[in-house]
């Protein structure tokens, strides 16, 4: 299936919502919508991922996130997986102050503050942790923006060219959800179970066979180690 560029997805979501003249919704609306869909669509696929690489210092344990990252698929220091947490999990679990605890990290969770994106370990690692890239981070990746309309959704890839629809159909029904009447109500049901059954599509067609999830379209170094 051809890809679709911003301009044609504009076009594609205005014949959805039945205002081709752009009465209702102006072209700026709807190309937000769809830049909001297609990062939806990222999100509940997984099919965007890159992997980062940082190393371990001793005495730190907070490091930055990439700019780009939607959320954390998985972490590793030195080859071992670590599990991921919360903030409010460790403090019930330590039913203390553990800030100060120091250790090799054995948990880590994200805070994705949109100014201070960090990955945070549950101990300050010492020297025997400390390495050079050492520390590896499997991320789904934000999409970039579609800042023209010759842009084409989902980072260009052309596998992923078939799920352009998806991004039409979410973006419909999220326009036609602001004060709908009966027929609208209509139109977004169906839109939403098209939407969902290209989000399964997705997943099953890519599904990875290693660790049953979708294949991962990568950017940056090669992830294959990671967590062994």
């Amino acid at each position: 299936m051809p890809s679709m560029t911003r301009a044609e997805l504009t076009t594609r979501v205005s014949l959805l919502i039945g205002d081709t003249s752009y009465q209702r919704f102006t072209e700026a609306q709807i190309q937000d919508e769809i830049q909001k869909w297609q990062e939806q669509f990222v999100l509940d696929t997984k099919c965007l991922i890159d992997v980062d690489t940082d190393s371990i210092v001793d005495g730190t344990r907070s490091y930055d996130l990439p700019t780009d990252i939607l959320d954390t698929v998985r972490v590793a220091v030195n080859g071992v997986k670590m599990e991921r947490t919360s903030e409010y999990e460790l403090d019930v679990l330590n039913n203390q102050d553990w800030s100060a605890y120091t250790g090799t990290p054995a948990k880590y969770y994200v805070d994705l503050d949109p100014n201070n994106k960090k990955l945070i370990f549950d101990r300050i690692p010492s020297s025997g942790d400390a390495g050079t890239d050492n520390l590896v981070h499997e991320y789904i990746k934000l999409p970039p923006a579609l800042s023209s309309d010759s842009s084409v959704p989902l980072d260009s890839h052309t596998l992923l060219a078939a799920y352009h629809d998806a991004i039409a159909y979410g973006a419909a029904a999220s326009l036609l959800n602001i004060q709908p009447d009966q027929s609208a109500l209509v139109m977004i049901s169906q839109y939403e179970k098209k939407y969902s059954k290209h989000v399964d599509h997705c997943i099953e067609n890519f599904k990875n066979l290693g660790n049953q999830s979708p294949i991962n379209i990568y950017r940056g170094r090669n992830p294959s180690n990671i967590g062994r």
